[in-house]
């Protein structure tokens, strides 16, 4: 294979080695085969018949993504490339180069007769791409629920859908991340599940007792927005154990910062179903729900309008809800900048905004293939999904999580 004499590649281009481990008599084959950490990678080079290439005439360059590194492809998508050959020969053949962020060397990189393998621990899939779906063609109902912050992206996509010639019945309700897995995982009475926040074990083991192999789609990234009313002229800015005390134990502005007015705080947060809710116990308070739950004038709502309606409406309010509905009403509400950054496109992009987060649809392969409806509609949302994320009010998704997404859908459609 002419492709991989130059460069086989499952992922990545890393920084120059700082020193090479010499291993004389062993072709690049033989030293995939003799290593235990690569043994996910063996089976794939033998399925896809590469063993031939790797053992072939150098100078070869394999960039090996070791056992761990595979986590990324549920059993289902695994099965599919081992099923089909062509796919998975694209797959682990040469890639034409792409984003490395986020790529990793395991150990020095090893000398063989015919080349260099070099352990990594991701994998760099090439530009996968899905059948171009019409929706005036796509027949059945759709059902979705789950996060009331991917809501309105969602939302959008499945009226696109529609006025784009999808005839069938597309609901998508907005309950919540935890509601929205407990309908997809536990009742089984829904078709995909929106979240914002990845999945729990707990969730995935009341997916699998239903027989559903759930899987992520990554679709955008949301940024968490901390807001107060637009009388506040004080907190533009907090600290993190500012913001832990605004949320939790402090009765009065004065309690957060000894220069703010002895005003009580007035908190309107989202409800314990909600992924938002969850994200922001995990970031701020390691998961104790406690000193949230227990702070003195706390209200709270599945209803992320409701909670801007709270703040709003009384000048010592603060509250925290995703990035689109603060865009959505940046008129009537100020967005406070957490270590002096605020949220935005570029502060996200950045990394430097620290209440960014990923978000979701999740699906199964088991419930596409009994509505291939539900397959149509989550490949074409991955293909317009970009032309609609920022107008929602969140940011894209990184193009390798996107590529991923597009990759398990392809695997859960047998497209």
């Amino acid at each position: 294979m002419t492709r991989v004499r130059s460069i086989l590649f499952l992922i990545a281009v890393l920084a120059p080695p700082l020193a090479v481990v010499q291993a004389e008599g062993h072709s690049l084959a033989a030293l995939v085969a003799e290593n235990e950490e690569l043994i996910t990678l063996q089976s794939l080079i033998d399925a896809a018949g590469l063993g031939d290439a790797l053992a072939a005439e150098g100078p070869l360059t394999l960039y090996a993504p070791v056992n761990e590194a595979f986590a990324v492809l549920p059993d289902f998508a695994v099965n599919w490339l081992l099923d089909n050959p062509d796919q998975l020969a694209a797959v682990i053949g040469e890639h034409p180069g792409g984003d490395m962020t986020g790529v990793n060397a395991v150990g020095d990189p090893v000398e063989a007769d015919n080349g260099t393998l070099q352990m990594v621990d991701a994998l760099l899939l090439p530009v996968i791409e899905l059948a171009v779906v019409i929706p005036a063609f796509v027949d059945g109902d759709i059902i979705a629920a789950g996060s009331s912050t991917l809501f309105p992206l969602s939302d959008a996509i499945a009226t696109r859908f529609r006025d784009e010639g999808y005839a069938g019945n597309i609901t998508v309700d907005s309950i919540g991340s935890g509601a929205g897995f407990e309908r997809f995982c536990a009742e089984g009475v829904t078709d995909i599940a929106n979240a914002s926040r990845p999945i729990r074990d707990a969730e995935v083991e009341n997916c699998h007792a239903i027989d559903r192999s759930v899987f992520p789609i990554r679709v955008g990234t949301d940024a968490l927005a901390v807001v107060v009313n637009r009388a506040n002229d004080f907190a533009d800015s907090l600290t993190p154990e500012e913001l832990a005390r605004l949320f939790s134990t402090a009765d009065t502005w004065q309690d957060v910062n000894a220069d703010w007015p002895a005003e009580p705080i007035e908190r309107f947060i989202p409800g314990t179903d909600s992924g938002t809710f969850d994200y922001f116990v995990e970031e701020v308070f390691d998961k104790d729900q406690a000193p949230v739950l227990d702070a003195a004038r706390t209200s709270l709502s599945e209803d992320d309008n409701v909670l801007v309606q709270g703040v709003s409406g009384n000048p010592w309010a603060v509250g925290f809800f995703g990035y689109a509905y603060y865009e959505a009403n940046s008129e009537i509400l100020n967005a406070v900048a957490i270590e002096g950054v605020a949220p935005s496109g570029s502060s996200v992009d950045d990394g430097s905004y620290p209440l960014a987060r990923p978000l979701f649809l999740y699906a199964a392969p088991e419930v596409i293939a009994g509505k291939p409806q539900v397959g149509d509609f989550l490949a074409w949302f991955l293909s317009v999904v970009n032309d609609e994320v920022e107008a929602a009010g969140y940011f894209p998704a990184d193009a390798a999580g996107l590529n991923l997404a597009r990759l398990l859908v392809a695997a859960a459609t047998g497209g």
